[in-house]
Protein backbone atom coordinates (compact mmCIF):
# COMPACT_ATOMS: atom_id res chain seq x y z
CA UNK A 1 0.00 0.00 0.00
CA UNK A 2 2.79 2.42 0.88
CA UNK A 3 4.46 1.63 -2.45
CA UNK A 4 1.27 2.48 -4.36
CA UNK A 5 0.89 5.75 -2.46
CA UNK A 6 4.48 6.66 -3.30
CA UNK A 7 3.95 5.74 -6.92
CA UNK A 8 1.10 8.24 -7.14
CA UNK A 9 3.48 11.07 -6.38
CA UNK A 10 5.46 10.53 -9.60
CA UNK A 11 3.00 8.73 -11.87
CA UNK A 12 1.31 11.86 -13.34
CA UNK A 13 4.61 13.47 -14.44
CA UNK A 14 4.91 11.81 -17.87
CA UNK A 15 1.33 12.75 -18.69
CA UNK A 16 2.12 16.46 -18.45
CA UNK A 17 4.20 16.12 -21.61
CA UNK A 18 1.47 14.00 -23.14
CA UNK A 19 -0.99 16.80 -22.44
CA UNK A 20 1.18 19.18 -24.41
CA UNK A 21 1.29 16.72 -27.29
CA UNK A 22 -2.49 16.31 -27.15
CA UNK A 23 -3.08 20.03 -27.49
CA UNK A 24 -3.34 19.86 -31.26
CA UNK A 25 -4.78 22.50 -33.56
CA UNK A 26 -7.75 22.17 -35.86
CA UNK A 27 -5.37 21.55 -38.77
CA UNK A 28 -4.04 18.29 -37.26
CA UNK A 29 -7.30 16.65 -36.31
CA UNK A 30 -9.06 13.58 -37.69
CA UNK A 31 -12.85 13.84 -37.75
CA UNK A 32 -15.34 10.98 -37.80
CA UNK A 33 -14.61 7.25 -37.73
CA UNK A 34 -10.97 6.43 -38.43
CA UNK A 35 -9.94 2.98 -39.68
CA UNK A 36 -6.67 1.31 -38.74
CA UNK A 37 -4.68 0.52 -41.89
CA UNK A 38 -1.31 1.88 -40.75
CA UNK A 39 -1.90 2.71 -37.08
CA UNK A 40 -4.63 2.34 -34.56
CA UNK A 41 -8.16 3.43 -35.39
CA UNK A 42 -11.30 4.52 -33.57
CA UNK A 43 -12.33 0.91 -33.00
CA UNK A 44 -8.97 0.09 -31.38
CA UNK A 45 -9.32 2.96 -28.91
CA UNK A 46 -12.93 2.12 -28.06
CA UNK A 47 -12.38 -1.62 -27.77
CA UNK A 48 -9.26 -1.37 -25.60
CA UNK A 49 -10.83 1.14 -23.22
CA UNK A 50 -14.28 -0.45 -22.98
CA UNK A 51 -12.87 -3.93 -22.46
CA UNK A 52 -10.56 -2.63 -19.74
CA UNK A 53 -13.40 -0.74 -18.04
CA UNK A 54 -15.60 -3.84 -18.14
CA UNK A 55 -12.93 -5.95 -16.50
CA UNK A 56 -12.27 -3.26 -13.90
CA UNK A 57 -15.92 -2.81 -12.94
CA UNK A 58 -17.31 -6.36 -13.30
CA UNK A 59 -14.55 -8.78 -12.36
CA UNK A 60 -13.31 -6.70 -9.43
CA UNK A 61 -16.68 -6.58 -7.63
CA UNK A 62 -16.88 -8.82 -4.55
CA UNK A 63 -20.50 -8.67 -3.41
CA UNK A 64 -22.04 -10.20 -0.30
CA UNK A 65 -23.73 -13.58 -0.05
CA UNK A 66 -27.19 -13.49 -1.68
CA UNK A 67 -30.37 -14.60 0.07
CA UNK A 68 -31.21 -18.28 -0.31
CA UNK A 69 -34.41 -17.52 -2.25
CA UNK A 70 -32.71 -15.30 -4.84
CA UNK A 71 -32.16 -16.72 -8.30
CA UNK A 72 -29.50 -15.98 -10.88
CA UNK A 73 -31.26 -12.92 -12.31
CA UNK A 74 -31.65 -11.27 -8.89
CA UNK A 75 -27.91 -11.56 -8.43
CA UNK A 76 -27.12 -10.55 -12.02
CA UNK A 77 -29.10 -7.29 -11.90
CA UNK A 78 -27.68 -6.47 -8.46
CA UNK A 79 -24.18 -6.83 -9.85
CA UNK A 80 -25.16 -4.74 -12.88
CA UNK A 81 -26.32 -1.95 -10.54
CA UNK A 82 -23.03 -2.07 -8.69
CA UNK A 83 -21.16 -2.10 -11.99
CA UNK A 84 -22.95 1.12 -12.97
CA UNK A 85 -22.11 2.53 -9.55
CA UNK A 86 -18.46 1.63 -10.14
CA UNK A 87 -18.56 3.41 -13.52
CA UNK A 88 -20.19 6.56 -12.16
CA UNK A 89 -18.26 6.75 -8.87
CA UNK A 90 -15.47 4.15 -8.58
CA UNK A 91 -13.93 5.98 -5.62
CA UNK A 92 -17.05 5.25 -3.54
CA UNK A 93 -16.89 1.53 -4.31
CA UNK A 94 -13.24 1.72 -3.29
CA UNK A 95 -14.36 3.27 0.01
CA UNK A 96 -16.75 0.36 0.60
CA UNK A 97 -13.94 -2.14 -0.08
CA UNK A 98 -11.62 -0.33 2.31
CA UNK A 99 -14.27 -0.20 5.02
CA UNK A 100 -14.94 -3.92 4.68
CA UNK A 101 -11.26 -4.72 5.04
CA UNK A 102 -11.00 -2.54 8.16
CA UNK A 103 -14.04 -4.27 9.71
CA UNK A 104 -12.63 -7.71 8.89
CA UNK A 105 -9.34 -6.77 10.53
CA UNK A 106 -11.17 -5.47 13.59
CA UNK A 107 -12.95 -8.80 13.92
CA UNK A 108 -9.58 -10.56 14.23
CA UNK A 109 -8.78 -8.42 17.27
CA UNK A 110 -12.28 -8.95 18.65
CA UNK A 111 -12.08 -12.76 18.52
CA UNK A 112 -8.78 -12.87 20.39
CA UNK A 113 -10.59 -12.58 23.72
CA UNK A 114 -12.63 -15.76 23.16
CA UNK A 115 -11.64 -19.11 24.60
CA UNK A 116 -10.82 -20.95 21.40
CA UNK A 117 -10.79 -24.76 21.68
CA UNK A 118 -7.52 -26.31 20.55
CA UNK A 119 -9.21 -28.18 17.70
CA UNK A 120 -10.81 -25.02 16.27
CA UNK A 121 -8.99 -22.89 13.70
CA UNK A 122 -7.70 -19.42 14.49
CA UNK A 123 -9.98 -16.56 13.42
CA UNK A 124 -8.45 -14.78 10.43
CA UNK A 125 -9.22 -11.75 8.30
CA UNK A 126 -10.69 -14.16 5.78
CA UNK A 127 -13.17 -15.33 8.43
CA UNK A 128 -13.96 -11.66 9.15
CA UNK A 129 -14.76 -10.96 5.51
CA UNK A 130 -16.86 -14.11 5.29
CA UNK A 131 -18.88 -13.26 8.42
CA UNK A 132 -19.46 -9.63 7.46
CA UNK A 133 -20.64 -10.58 3.97
CA UNK A 134 -23.37 -12.82 5.40
CA UNK A 135 -21.47 -16.09 5.21
CA UNK A 136 -22.74 -17.28 8.61
CA UNK A 137 -26.50 -17.70 9.07
CA UNK A 138 -27.97 -18.29 12.53
CA UNK A 139 -30.73 -20.87 12.72
CA UNK A 140 -32.35 -20.54 16.16
CA UNK A 141 -34.68 -23.29 17.38
CA UNK A 142 -38.22 -22.87 16.04
CA UNK A 143 -37.35 -19.42 14.65
CA UNK A 144 -36.58 -17.77 11.33
CA UNK A 145 -32.95 -17.93 10.22
CA UNK A 146 -30.98 -14.73 9.59
CA UNK A 147 -27.36 -13.76 8.78
CA UNK A 148 -25.03 -12.62 11.54
CA UNK A 149 -21.91 -10.54 11.16
CA UNK A 150 -18.66 -10.89 13.09
CA UNK A 151 -19.73 -8.73 16.06
CA UNK A 152 -23.00 -10.60 16.46
CA UNK A 153 -21.27 -13.96 16.07
CA UNK A 154 -18.72 -13.00 18.71
CA UNK A 155 -21.54 -12.09 21.14
CA UNK A 156 -23.33 -15.41 20.51
CA UNK A 157 -20.15 -17.44 21.08
CA UNK A 158 -19.20 -15.45 24.16
CA UNK A 159 -22.59 -16.23 25.76
CA UNK A 160 -22.51 -19.91 24.76
CA UNK A 161 -25.40 -19.74 22.30
CA UNK A 162 -23.03 -21.10 19.66
CA UNK A 163 -19.84 -23.10 19.67
CA UNK A 164 -16.64 -21.61 18.28
CA UNK A 165 -16.78 -22.05 14.46
CA UNK A 166 -14.86 -25.01 13.09
CA UNK A 167 -14.76 -23.58 9.56
CA UNK A 168 -11.15 -23.13 8.48
CA UNK A 169 -9.80 -20.30 6.33
CA UNK A 170 -9.23 -22.79 3.50
CA UNK A 171 -12.86 -23.95 3.72
CA UNK A 172 -13.99 -20.33 3.51
CA UNK A 173 -11.83 -19.79 0.44
CA UNK A 174 -13.11 -23.01 -1.09
CA UNK A 175 -16.56 -21.38 -1.25
CA UNK A 176 -15.11 -18.57 -3.34
CA UNK A 177 -15.86 -18.64 -7.06
CA UNK A 178 -12.72 -16.66 -7.77
CA UNK A 179 -11.74 -17.49 -11.32
CA UNK A 180 -7.99 -17.43 -11.71
CA UNK A 181 -8.38 -16.92 -15.45
CA UNK A 182 -10.61 -13.85 -15.02
CA UNK A 183 -8.30 -12.23 -12.49
CA UNK A 184 -5.23 -13.06 -14.56
CA UNK A 185 -6.91 -11.62 -17.65
CA UNK A 186 -7.81 -8.46 -15.74
CA UNK A 187 -4.30 -8.04 -14.39
CA UNK A 188 -2.72 -8.65 -17.80
CA UNK A 189 -5.11 -6.28 -19.57
CA UNK A 190 -4.67 -3.49 -17.01
CA UNK A 191 -0.89 -3.96 -17.00
CA UNK A 192 -0.75 -3.80 -20.80
CA UNK A 193 -3.01 -0.73 -20.78
CA UNK A 194 -0.75 1.06 -18.28
CA UNK A 195 2.34 0.15 -20.36
CA UNK A 196 0.69 1.54 -23.49
CA UNK A 197 -0.25 4.81 -21.79
CA UNK A 198 3.24 5.18 -20.33
CA UNK A 199 4.76 4.44 -23.73
CA UNK A 200 2.63 7.11 -25.39
CA UNK A 201 3.47 9.62 -22.65
CA UNK A 202 7.22 8.96 -22.87
CA UNK A 203 7.20 9.33 -26.65
CA UNK A 204 4.94 12.42 -26.45
CA UNK A 205 2.15 10.77 -28.44
CA UNK A 206 -1.31 12.28 -27.77
CA UNK A 207 -3.63 10.43 -25.37
CA UNK A 208 -7.43 10.62 -25.50
CA UNK A 209 -9.72 11.61 -22.63
CA UNK A 210 -11.27 8.14 -22.81
CA UNK A 211 -7.86 6.61 -22.08
CA UNK A 212 -7.27 8.97 -19.15
CA UNK A 213 -10.68 8.05 -17.72
CA UNK A 214 -9.94 4.36 -18.21
CA UNK A 215 -6.64 4.84 -16.40
CA UNK A 216 -8.57 6.21 -13.40
CA UNK A 217 -10.65 3.01 -13.38
CA UNK A 218 -7.47 0.96 -13.47
CA UNK A 219 -6.13 2.83 -10.43
CA UNK A 220 -9.27 2.13 -8.41
CA UNK A 221 -9.35 -1.50 -9.55
CA UNK A 222 -5.79 -2.23 -8.45
CA UNK A 223 -6.50 -0.83 -4.99
CA UNK A 224 -9.84 -2.69 -4.78
CA UNK A 225 -8.10 -5.96 -5.62
CA UNK A 226 -5.68 -5.28 -2.77
CA UNK A 227 -8.49 -4.45 -0.31
CA UNK A 228 -10.62 -7.47 -1.29
CA UNK A 229 -7.70 -9.90 -1.60
CA UNK A 230 -9.06 -12.03 1.26
CA UNK A 231 -12.78 -11.66 0.54
CA UNK A 232 -14.39 -14.71 -1.12
CA UNK A 233 -15.96 -14.01 -4.51
CA UNK A 234 -19.54 -14.91 -5.50
CA UNK A 235 -20.30 -17.20 -2.54
CA UNK A 236 -23.70 -18.79 -3.16
CA UNK A 237 -24.46 -20.80 -0.02
CA UNK A 238 -23.79 -19.65 3.57
CA UNK A 239 -22.68 -21.72 6.55
CA UNK A 240 -25.64 -22.57 8.82
CA UNK A 241 -25.05 -22.24 12.57
CA UNK A 242 -27.69 -24.00 14.66
CA UNK A 243 -28.58 -22.71 18.12
CA UNK A 244 -30.48 -24.67 20.76
CA UNK A 245 -32.19 -21.48 21.90
CA UNK A 246 -35.10 -19.73 20.21
CA UNK A 247 -34.81 -16.13 19.12
CA UNK A 248 -37.24 -15.10 21.86
CA UNK A 249 -35.11 -16.81 24.52
CA UNK A 250 -31.94 -15.12 23.29
CA UNK A 251 -33.59 -11.69 23.37
CA UNK A 252 -35.16 -12.30 26.78
CA UNK A 253 -31.84 -13.31 28.30
CA UNK A 254 -30.17 -10.23 26.76
CA UNK A 255 -32.30 -8.06 29.05
CA UNK A 256 -33.03 -4.37 28.55
CA UNK A 257 -30.40 -4.03 25.82
CA UNK A 258 -32.70 -5.99 23.47
CA UNK A 259 -35.96 -4.41 24.60
CA UNK A 260 -36.46 -2.21 21.52
CA UNK A 261 -38.08 -3.73 18.39
CA UNK A 262 -35.49 -4.64 15.78
CA UNK A 263 -35.39 -3.10 12.30
CA UNK A 264 -32.97 -5.40 10.47
CA UNK A 265 -32.37 -8.58 12.49
CA UNK A 266 -33.14 -9.62 16.09
CA UNK A 267 -29.50 -8.91 17.02
CA UNK A 268 -29.69 -5.20 16.13
CA UNK A 269 -28.87 -4.36 19.73
CA UNK A 270 -25.37 -5.74 19.09
CA UNK A 271 -24.84 -4.30 15.61
CA UNK A 272 -27.67 -2.94 13.45
CA UNK A 273 -25.74 -2.80 10.14
CA UNK A 274 -25.81 0.99 10.37
CA UNK A 275 -25.36 3.16 8.43
CA UNK A 276 -26.81 1.69 5.23
CA UNK A 277 -28.32 3.27 2.13
CA UNK A 278 -30.89 0.54 1.42
CA UNK A 279 -32.14 -0.08 4.93
CA UNK A 280 -31.89 3.42 6.44
CA UNK A 281 -31.38 6.28 3.99
CA UNK A 282 -33.94 5.16 1.40
CA UNK A 283 -36.74 4.59 3.95
CA UNK A 284 -35.96 8.01 5.42
CA UNK A 285 -36.34 9.57 1.94
CA UNK A 286 -39.52 7.58 1.25
CA UNK A 287 -37.86 5.64 -1.59
CA UNK A 288 -38.69 2.08 -2.56
CA UNK A 289 -36.48 -0.08 -0.38
CA UNK A 290 -35.10 -3.58 -0.40
CA UNK A 291 -34.76 -6.20 0.83
CA UNK A 292 -38.15 -5.93 2.51
CA UNK A 293 -38.17 -9.21 4.41
CA UNK A 294 -37.50 -9.13 8.14
CA UNK A 295 -35.30 -10.46 9.54
CA UNK A 296 -33.00 -9.49 6.68
CA UNK A 297 -32.39 -12.52 4.44
CA UNK A 298 -28.96 -11.16 3.46
CA UNK A 299 -26.50 -8.49 4.53
CA UNK A 300 -26.61 -5.55 2.13
CA UNK A 301 -23.53 -4.42 0.21
CA UNK A 302 -23.99 -0.72 0.90
CA UNK A 303 -23.16 -0.37 4.58
CA UNK A 304 -21.26 2.92 4.77
CA UNK A 305 -17.66 2.29 5.73
CA UNK A 306 -16.59 3.19 9.27
CA UNK A 307 -12.88 3.37 8.57
CA UNK A 308 -11.71 5.50 11.46
CA UNK A 309 -8.83 7.94 11.44
CA UNK A 310 -5.89 5.59 10.90
CA UNK A 311 -3.57 4.82 7.98
CA UNK A 312 -6.40 3.21 5.98
CA UNK A 313 -8.37 6.46 6.01
CA UNK A 314 -5.31 8.45 4.96
CA UNK A 315 -4.48 6.01 2.14
CA UNK A 316 -8.09 6.02 0.92
CA UNK A 317 -8.13 9.83 0.91
CA UNK A 318 -4.91 9.91 -1.13
CA UNK A 319 -6.20 7.39 -3.67
CA UNK A 320 -9.51 9.25 -3.94
CA UNK A 321 -7.71 12.52 -4.61
CA UNK A 322 -5.40 10.74 -7.09
CA UNK A 323 -8.45 9.38 -8.94
CA UNK A 324 -9.96 12.88 -9.11
CA UNK A 325 -6.58 14.39 -10.00
CA UNK A 326 -6.13 12.16 -13.04
CA UNK A 327 -8.88 14.12 -14.78
CA UNK A 328 -6.75 17.26 -14.50
CA UNK A 329 -4.19 15.60 -16.79
CA UNK A 330 -6.56 16.37 -19.68
CA UNK A 331 -6.70 20.07 -18.72
CA UNK A 332 -4.93 21.15 -21.93
CA UNK A 333 -5.96 18.24 -24.15
CA UNK A 334 -7.34 18.98 -27.58
CA UNK A 335 -11.17 18.88 -27.56
CA UNK A 336 -13.53 19.15 -30.54
CA UNK A 337 -14.66 22.59 -29.28
CA UNK A 338 -13.43 25.14 -26.75
CA UNK A 339 -16.70 24.83 -24.83
CA UNK A 340 -16.06 21.13 -24.24
CA UNK A 341 -12.58 21.89 -22.92
CA UNK A 342 -13.92 24.47 -20.46
CA UNK A 343 -16.69 22.11 -19.35
CA UNK A 344 -14.13 19.36 -18.78
CA UNK A 345 -12.06 21.68 -16.64
CA UNK A 346 -15.12 22.71 -14.64
CA UNK A 347 -16.19 19.08 -14.20
CA UNK A 348 -12.70 18.06 -13.04
CA UNK A 349 -12.68 20.83 -10.43
CA UNK A 350 -16.22 19.91 -9.35
CA UNK A 351 -15.38 16.23 -8.88
CA UNK A 352 -12.26 16.98 -6.86
CA UNK A 353 -14.00 19.63 -4.76
CA UNK A 354 -17.09 17.50 -4.09
CA UNK A 355 -14.97 14.52 -3.09
CA UNK A 356 -13.00 16.70 -0.67
CA UNK A 357 -16.18 18.18 0.88
CA UNK A 358 -17.67 14.71 1.21
CA UNK A 359 -14.54 13.50 3.00
CA UNK A 360 -14.59 16.43 5.44
CA UNK A 361 -18.27 15.92 6.29
CA UNK A 362 -18.06 12.14 6.63
CA UNK A 363 -14.86 12.28 8.67
CA UNK A 364 -16.43 14.71 11.12
CA UNK A 365 -19.72 12.81 11.37
CA UNK A 366 -17.97 9.44 11.70
CA UNK A 367 -15.89 10.83 14.58
CA UNK A 368 -19.00 12.28 16.19
CA UNK A 369 -20.87 8.98 16.02
CA UNK A 370 -18.01 7.14 17.71
CA UNK A 371 -17.14 9.89 20.19
CA UNK A 372 -13.66 10.25 18.68
CA UNK A 373 -13.59 14.04 18.98
CA UNK A 374 -14.55 13.91 22.67
CA UNK A 375 -11.70 11.48 23.36
CA UNK A 376 -9.18 13.56 21.43
CA UNK A 377 -10.31 16.74 23.17
CA UNK A 378 -10.06 15.06 26.57
CA UNK A 379 -6.50 13.93 25.82
CA UNK A 380 -5.56 17.41 24.63
CA UNK A 381 -7.14 18.95 27.73
CA UNK A 382 -5.22 16.56 29.97
CA UNK A 383 -7.53 16.73 32.98
CA UNK A 384 -7.65 12.98 33.56
CA UNK A 385 -10.96 12.34 31.78
CA UNK A 386 -10.99 9.88 28.89
CA UNK A 387 -13.84 11.61 27.06
CA UNK A 388 -15.57 8.33 26.21
CA UNK A 389 -19.28 8.37 25.48
CA UNK A 390 -21.49 5.67 26.97
CA UNK A 391 -23.19 2.94 24.97
CA UNK A 392 -26.64 4.57 25.08
CA UNK A 393 -25.27 7.87 23.75
CA UNK A 394 -23.41 6.04 20.96
CA UNK A 395 -26.60 4.24 19.95
CA UNK A 396 -28.53 7.53 19.98
CA UNK A 397 -25.94 9.06 17.65
CA UNK A 398 -26.04 6.02 15.38
CA UNK A 399 -29.81 6.36 15.04
CA UNK A 400 -29.30 9.95 13.85
CA UNK A 401 -26.38 9.18 11.57
CA UNK A 402 -27.68 11.63 8.89
CA UNK A 403 -28.11 14.96 10.69
CA UNK A 404 -29.92 17.90 9.10
CA UNK A 405 -26.72 19.90 8.55
CA UNK A 406 -25.20 17.04 6.56
CA UNK A 407 -28.31 16.72 4.38
CA UNK A 408 -28.23 20.48 3.67
CA UNK A 409 -24.57 20.34 2.65
CA UNK A 410 -24.47 16.99 0.86
CA UNK A 411 -27.62 17.42 -1.26
CA UNK A 412 -26.16 20.13 -3.54
CA UNK A 413 -22.70 18.51 -3.37
CA UNK A 414 -24.16 15.20 -4.56
CA UNK A 415 -26.10 16.97 -7.33
CA UNK A 416 -23.02 18.84 -8.57
CA UNK A 417 -20.91 15.66 -8.43
CA UNK A 418 -23.53 13.69 -10.37
CA UNK A 419 -23.79 16.32 -13.12
CA UNK A 420 -20.00 16.66 -13.39
CA UNK A 421 -19.40 12.93 -13.44
CA UNK A 422 -22.16 12.38 -16.01
CA UNK A 423 -20.62 15.02 -18.26
CA UNK A 424 -17.20 13.35 -18.11
CA UNK A 425 -18.67 9.91 -18.89
CA UNK A 426 -20.58 11.33 -21.87
CA UNK A 427 -17.77 13.60 -23.09
CA UNK A 428 -15.15 10.85 -23.33
CA UNK A 429 -17.29 9.25 -26.02
CA UNK A 430 -18.46 12.44 -27.73
CA UNK A 431 -14.86 13.59 -28.11
CA UNK A 432 -14.12 10.52 -30.25
CA UNK A 433 -15.84 12.28 -33.15
CA UNK A 434 -12.83 14.57 -33.59
CA UNK A 435 -9.39 13.68 -32.21
CA UNK A 436 -5.90 15.02 -32.69
CA UNK A 437 -4.25 13.17 -35.57
CA UNK A 438 -1.49 11.96 -33.27
CA UNK A 439 -4.01 10.01 -31.17
CA UNK A 440 -4.03 7.41 -33.94
CA UNK A 441 -0.26 6.97 -33.93
CA UNK A 442 1.09 3.84 -32.28
CA UNK A 443 3.95 3.49 -29.83
CA UNK A 444 7.29 2.68 -31.49
CA UNK A 445 8.31 -0.11 -29.13
CA UNK A 446 11.58 -0.65 -30.99
CA UNK A 447 12.83 2.66 -29.59
CA UNK A 448 12.83 1.13 -26.11
CA UNK A 449 15.20 -1.64 -27.17
CA UNK A 450 18.89 -0.73 -26.65
CA UNK A 451 20.73 -0.77 -29.99
CA UNK A 452 23.79 0.68 -31.65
Amino acid sequence: MAYLVGLLAVAPLPFVEAAKASNGTSQDRRDGWVSQPNGRGTFDILWTCLFTIFLCTWVSLHLNVPATHENYWHQFFRKMRWMLQAIMAPEFVLAFATGQKVEARRSVELFKDLDRPAQCPKWTIRHGFYANMGGFVLQPRESAAFPVNSKQLHWLIQRRYLDYPTTTADEVWDKSKADGFQKSLTCLQTAWFIIQILGRAIQHIPITTLEITTLSFVLCTLVMFAQWANKPLDVQSPTILISRKTTAEILLEAGSAASEPYKQTPLDFIDNQSPSWLTEVQPHLQFRTGPRMRPLPRLTNDRFPVIGAGPDAVALFLFTMAYCGLHFVAWDFSFPTSLERYLWRAASIAIGGCAFIFWVCETYQDGHRLGRWERWYAKWRGDGRDGRINTMEKRRRNRRFVPVWEIIIMTPVTLVYTVARTYIVVEVFLSQRSLAAGCFDTVQWSEFIPHF
